[in-house]
């Protein structure tokens, strides 16, 4: 979360948090924890108090991502877009460039899960992800995970050659749908539900204590791989490689090395690192993680209103990078803090 904020946030720091480990996000690290934890806490419980409590419980969660998705929106397409018109800054204009141009088919589109402009496009893309879970977790108790592996496989190598694109002009040509496809946002669906499916599946085998551990040898080649995707990311000692495409390291369709960049650094986090970094359990961060749907909310609120000071040449001065930085963290900690608050009162059992 916290290095999402710094990557958001339109500060020189971006430039070392973006992809600081190689060629991999804070958003594959978001998606896949998501997807891990969703999957270790509802799957044994399709088994212990059946389908219909694990929809309600996941369709639930998806419906209140979703309230918070459309006040965000409320909010970019109100005071937001009032700001930039009035300011005329590039930063905010062009954030919603889209709904500028075609302001009702930007509402009508932006609350089905359409419409995504930059930095709104996660949410909708979590929520949909959300909503088909319990469908996977279902079939995948019923059938087992090969079937639901090799679907998920299938529509990430259809995202690969342009299915997104193909399946745009199809449903435009047959609907009259006028939502270009670059407002759709950045996030192809049918990449990114690859690592969703991953996350379901690891969850559900480590709640189960069926995920062995790996051999040294495995996590051993993991470090390699990742050491040298961080070489060649940061140009280490100039090292490169030079590949005839970049549709190997796209971060929106999740090409092939991306993924096993990802897969890579995921094995060395969970089997080396991560037992040393248990004293964190109670640090800051944890506490961020414990309320990450309220602190997400507000740091894109924040990130997209800090737009609105980028200068006509889309810098900050150091002083204003400072205060948008510190402005930020201390919302974010609050709102987690607040929201502890809430969740401690919650819990405490009444006197009598």
């Amino acid at each position: 979360m916290c290095i999402m904020a710094v990557s958001h946030l339109p500060t020189r720091l971006r430039s070392y948090t973006d992809q600081p480990l190689g060629f991999v996000s804070a958003a594959e690290g978001f998606v896949f924890l998501s997807a891990f934890v969703a999957g270790g806490k509802y799957f044994p419980e399709l088994a212990e108090r059946g389908a219909r409590y694990v929809r309600g419980r996941l369709w639930a969660r998806a419906l209140r991502v979703y309230a918070y998705h459309l006040a965000l929106l409320g909010f970019a397409f109100t005071i937001g877009a009032a700001f930039a018109a009035i300011s005329g800054r590039p930063g905010l204009a062009n954030l919603l460039a889209f709904f500028f141009e075609s302001p009702g088919v930007a509402l009508l589109s932006g609350s089905l899960l359409l419409y995504q402009p930059p930095l709104f496009d996660i949410l909708p893309m979590y929520i949909i992800l959300l909503a088909l879970s319990p469908l996977v977790l279902e079939l995948a108790a019923a059938r087992g995970w090969a079937a639901i592996g090799a679907c998920a496989l299938g529509a990430w190598v259809l995202a690969q050659v342009g299915g997104r694109s193909f399946i745009h002009r199809l449903v435009c040509g047959v609907t009259g749908m006028r939502l270009p496809l670059d407002a759709l946002g950045a996030f192809d669906l049918l990449a990114w539900q690859l690592l969703w499916v991953a996350g379901l599946y690891v969850g559900a085998r480590h709640a189960r204590g069926a995920l062995g551990a790996p051999s040294r040898r495995v996590v051993g080649a993991a470090a390699l791989v990742a050491l040298v995707a961080l070489a060649w990311r940061h140009r280490i000692g100039g090292f490169a490689i030079e590949l005839g495409s970049d549709a190997w390291l796209d971060k929106w369709r999740l090409g092939p090395l991306r993924i096993i960049n990802f897969a890579a650094l995921a094995l060395v986090v969970a089997h080396g690192l991560l037992p040393a970094l248990r004293h964190l359990g109670a640090s800051l961060f944890s506490l961020l993680g414990r309320a990450s749907l309220e602190v997400f909310a507000v740091h894109l609120l924040l990130c997209s209103s800090s737009l609105a000071i980028v200068a006509d040449d889309g810098t900050l001065s150091s002083l204003e990078e400072a205060a948008v930085l510190l402005l930020t963290f201390a919302a974010m900690l609050l709102v987690a803090w607040r929201s502890r608050g809430k969740r401690s009162a919650v819990l405490q059992p009444t006197a009598g």
